[in-house]
């Protein structure tokens, strides 16, 4: 059986970034995209029939992915695949659960869009249980994490028909007589992976080109933009965090927190996550924005012919300074995969060891997690009684995964 394994020194790829060494991590992730030198998207192999099922099976790449990275090495291997394990619209782990969200054509009616929300055990791949919602449910999201401070999953989402966060004394008139008051963009939200319903925290929408969002252990929201900026937000009010400086013409104004890395990015699906072990931040990233000059002299998009050399699609496992915003360059990933979401198996937050869990002071009294974290009892585990869905039981000295089915 053929297994997809590569890897790339990092001192082969050039990069406005500076290198650094990691110490040895692995990476566990969805799969977004993919480039290998073949020029191939995706590698699946025939293994032959199945005759209990009547029909052909196959090893496909579309699913986890793990990176290993060693010194200044990273190498990539599928562990295992799902054809529906698509997640165009973005994914999650929280304590042994993969969500994936794909947005597709509705089956009733082709000019409609719908989101179609898997959930998957991320320890075999197994799926759990699957659900549509309409295109207005907002589940378009540029990344979500878990955070361990107050228990929550949070998200930017793309929302539509938003009303402009101005007083309507202030709105153009013009706009308002041609209903043009609405708007659409990004905002931070909180979502429940049990009902996938989001709740909205910033007041308004941005318009950044976000292509990640990572918790800290500490409870700090994080973003990268295409153009390789980290942003900060404030977990609260949902503001994006800045500072004030002055500009050329002697007036304060704010701006980010952060300046910009260098580092160039795409507008396209990639990830980031923290290991809460060090509380380093990492960022499956691109190494260029996709832009460049052509024979001609004229600026656009680099050629896809050409992306051997031009590397457009050549993905890189990036450390990020939170404190500084600086992006430093671990290593370059052959077969370039970007990721949906990534975690780092054991270092993460969302593991029940990574939680200070309230247990009962009862004789036999346990705490229940659901998927989001969420603590929804505490007492005896005689007295459980619990809705369908997959928990995590302490016990004070032990964490379990139950399923409820």
């Amino acid at each position: 059986m053929r297994t997809f394994t590569s890897f790339l020194m990092g001192a082969a790829l050039l990069c406005s970034a500076a290198t650094t060494q990691a110490q040895s991590l692995e990476f566990r992730g969805v799969k977004a995209n993919a480039r290998y030198d073949d020029g191939e998207t995706s590698h699946n192999e025939y293994l032959g029939w199945d005759y209990e099922t009547g029909k052909a099976k196959f090893k496909v790449d579309q699913g986890v992915w793990k990176l290993s990275v060693t010194a200044d090495t990273v190498t990539s291997e599928v562990v295992y695949g799902d054809n529906l394990m698509y997640a165009n619209s973005g994914a999650v782990y929280v304590n042994d659960t993969i969500v994936t969200v794909y947005s597709r054509e509705s089956d009733d009616d082709a000019t409609k869009m719908e989101f179609k929300v898997r959930w998957w055990k991320a320890a075999d791949g197994e799926l759990i249980r699957e659900a549509t919602f309409p295109k207005e449910a907002n589940l378009e999201s540029r990344g979500m994490s878990y955070n361990p401070v107050d228990r929550k999953v949070y998200g930017l989402f793309y929302l539509t028909d938003v009303a402009l966060p101005v007083p309507t004394d202030e709105l153009d008139p013009e706009d308002v007589q041609q209903g043009d008051t609405t708007d659409a963009g990004y905002a931070l939200a909180t979502i429940d992976l049990n009902t996938m319903e989001i709740t909205k925290i910033t007041p308004g929408i941005y318009y950044d080109n976000f292509v990640t969002l990572a918790c800290a252990p500490d409870g700090r929201i994080f973003s990268m933009t295409s153009s390789g900026t980290l942003v900060e937000f404030d977990r609260t009010t949902g503001l994006i965090k800045t500072r004030t400086v002055e500009n050329e013409n002697g007036e304060k104004e704010e701006v980010n927190l952060y300046e910009p890395s260098g580092v160039k990015s795409q507008f396209k699906r990639q990830a980031a996550c923290f290991d809460y072990t060090t509380g380093k931040m990492y960022w499956n990233g691109f190494v260029n924005n996709g832009m460049g000059y052509n024979d001609w002299g004229s600026y656009g998009p680099l050629s896809d012919k050409q992306w051997r050399t031009n590397r457009k699609y050549d993905t890189a496992l990036y450390e990020v300074d939170v404190e500084t915003g600086k992006v430093t360059l671990i290593s370059g990933i052959e077969n370039r995969p970007s990721l949906a979401c990534m975690w780092i198996p054991g270092k993460d937050g969302s593991l029940p060891t990574g939680i200070t869990a309230p247990v009962s002071k009862e004789s036999n009294g346990v705490s229940v997690y659901n998927a989001q974290g969420m603590n929804v009892y505490n007492g005896p585990a005689a007295g459980m009684n619990l809705k369908k869905g997959m928990y995590i039981v302490n016990d004070g000295k032990s964490s379990k995964k139950i399923i409820v089915k």
